[in-house]
Parts: C-alpha cells; sequence; structure tokens
C-alpha cells in the first residue's frame, strides 16, 4: 500500500506561487485567513504549510490544478 497523504508545498512553491498571483505576503495570508507571520513563516521554511491551505489559495487565486512543484 502506498503512503498518499499530501505533502507540504516547499518554501520555494508558495513564494512562486504568491508572485504568480500578484501578492504581498500581507494580501496572501489574508486570501487564506491566515496571519501575516504565518505566511512569512511558511515562505521561510520554518514552519510547514498544510497542504490544504495551499490548495486553498492556489483555487482563490486561479492556479488549480497544482502542478509537481508542490510535491504532489
Amino acid at each position: 500500500m502506498t503512503d498518499s497523504k499530501p505533502q507540504s508545498p516547499t518554501p520555494a512553491a508558495i513564494r512562486e506561487a504568491r508572485l504568480a498571483a500578484g501578492l504581498t505576503q500581507t494580501e496572501a495570508a489574508q486570501t487564506v485567513r491566515a496571519s501575516l507571520r504565518g505566511w512569512q513563516q511558511w515562505e521561510a521554511g520554518d514552519r510547514a504549510m498544510p497542504p490544504g491551505l495551499f490548495e486553498l489559495f492556489m483555487l482563490k487565486t486561479g492556479q488549480w490544478p497544482l502542478g509537481d512543484e508542490a510535491g504532489n
């Protein structure tokens, strides 16, 4: 049996998705109802972003479906 648990996106994938959407860190955080500090920690790699939250961000910014850069 294979592990199909979604993986957290890399910090680079998070930053690239935000930049592709043309958003500041503050705007990106507001998009998924997260704090600015939380977003900063995800982009810095200090904390793992929940995969579902990244998917939500991608959906809300019109970047769905995800590509391989997100670790899927």
